[in-house]
């Protein structure tokens, strides 16, 4: 067996409280990532009725660049990004992200046609492609095992808080910046207000990514960023190969769970501005009240369920909460085209929130369970190209089936409604032929991650590290 890293003998406990503070600073740094991250997101999505008209868009233009531009280069992007993170080190990468993601966003904030601004939502969604393989792949090696689950447990709540967070600010910030005009230069201050919201959320970046290069790894986890010197790298094909009905029911579920998502997500600031006349700072105070409540409530739900569920269930049960929450909202996509306002648009998004955030937060458990611990970035980054390709179809999608409708505010709702009710559906069916299998992929890779912890003869396996 591996033997532990403890402190020198003589000097019990001496370490512990610096690697506590270590541990908590760089899972807040990983939550502040992901709330800029969600800002600078959301407001492409809260924008879109502005940008449509300054731009001259249509529908599917603008389901363009959400769904193509944002969510399929996301996912395209993220294989290449969770290999070089694993391979070169997962912060020195994630910094790298941030500035290329900020880079976009203040470029979307300064482009003239849809061209210019399609070409910055790529790059947007490629600097934003390596979050969420490299932070679950990371957290791992800034907490103890005992604390993992706790970790990634804050960590989601708070990126999908942040998410509610981030298009509330993002709304707060575009009413206010018309108060601000006085005090700009000349040269900003003639600049519409959805562009100088885009290079206002642009600002923090560089801080954020040099917080991020100062994120202490813990020595005794070190190999979560290596690879293995004594023999051949570990490659995913084999482990995709041999757990493809795993790989299948999983990341195809939470694809088609992104993918409802999406449309909600995407279009419900359109469909509460264009059907209701609500202003971006209205929508993004109205959208972000529903991210916060649903998570409270959702949060509650998840640890209850999991208490009540896990004897019964055992590795199962993240699996079985999530099919259950996907059948929740597929219901309530189907009661989005009868809201008469839009408080009622976001009483619904609320409950959809709620019934998916349960597998929200046990789905990066869920994964780091079912993936080797040496390629669990690209693993994870597979997951993630699974599902923000099935995501980015959304969009256009909804788009497409507006456009064909006469683009009334009613036809977009229904599309809305219809598109995101049949995946979710489908989602829930998916994941519930998973289980089983799933349980047998966990086993294995407990096992395998044991053995490659022991070297030839029972000694540690020899690993050189990456910073």
């Amino acid at each position: 067996m591996t033997m532990p890293q403890h402190e020198p003998l003589g000097e019990p406990g001496r370490h512990r409280p610096r690697a506590a503070l270590a541990a908590a600073y760089g899972l807040g740094v990983l939550v502040t990532a992901a709330v800029f991250a969600a800002m600078d997101r959301q407001i492409l999505v809260l924008l879109a009725e502005p940008m449509r008209q300054s731009l001259g868009l249509s529908d599917t233009q603008v389901g363009l660049l959400q769904g193509l531009g944002v969510t399929l280069f996301s996912g395209l992007a993220a294989v290449p990004v969770g290999w070089l993170a694993d391979r070169y080190g997962r912060r020195r990468v994630l910094a790298l992200c941030v500035l290329v993601w900020t880079a976009a966003t203040a470029a979307c904030g300064l482009a003239q046609d849809f061209g210019s601004l399609f070409l910055a939502a790529v790059a947007l969604g490629i600097g934003e492609a390596g979050l969420t393989p490299i932070v679950y792949g990371l957290i791992p090696d800034i907490v103890s095992d005992r604390r993992r689950a706790l970790a990634n447990g804050i960590y989601t709540l708070a990126a999908i808080l942040g998410a509610g967070l981030g298009i509330a600010l993002s709304g707060a910030l575009v009413e206010g910046l018309g108060t601000l005009r006085a005090l700009m230069p000349p040269a900003a201050s003639q600049l519409e207000s959805w562009r100088l919201a885009f290079l206002c959320v642009a600002v923090p970046g560089p801080v954020v990514a040099l917080m991020i290069l100062m994120i202490r790894v813990r020595p005794a986890r070190s190999a979560s960023s290596t690879v293995v010197a004594s023999g051949p790298e570990p490659r995913a094909w084999p482990y995709l190969s041999q757990h493809r009905r795993t790989v299948a029911g999983i990341f195809g579920g939470t694809g088609l769970a992104g993918l409802g998502l999406a449309a909600v997500s995407n279009w419900l600031p359109v469909v509460a501005s264009r059907s209701y006349g609500a202003t971006p700072a209205e929508v993004g105070q109205g959208i972000g009240l529903a991210y916060l409540a649903g998570t409270a409530v959702g949060a509650g739900g998840a640890f209850w369920a999991v208490r009540r569920l896990a004897v019964r269930h055992g590795p199962a049960t993240p699996v079985r909460i999530t099919s259950w929450g996907l059948v929740i909202a597929a219901g309530v996509s189907l009661c989005m085209p009868a809201a008469s306002q839009p408080t009622h648009l976001y009483a619904l998004f609320a409950l959809q929130v709620a019934s998916l955030i349960a597998a929200s937060v046990l789905a990066p458990t869920m994964l780091q369970d079912m993936t080797p611990s040496v390629i669990r970035s690209r693993l994870i980054a597979v997951g993630g190209l699974v599902s923000v390709s099935m995501a980015s179809i959304s969009p256009p999608l909804v788009g497409l089936m507006s456009d064909f409708w006469a683009s009334t505010p009613a036809s977009l709702l229904w599309s809305v409604s219809l598109v995101s009710a049949f995946a979710m559906a489908a989602g829930a069916a998916l994941m519930r032929t998973a289980e089983a299998p799933f349980v047998r992929t966990v086993d294995a890779v407990r096992l395998e991650n044991t053995t490659a912890d022991v070297g030839p003869s029972g000694a540690p396996g020899m690993a050189r590290s990456v910073p």
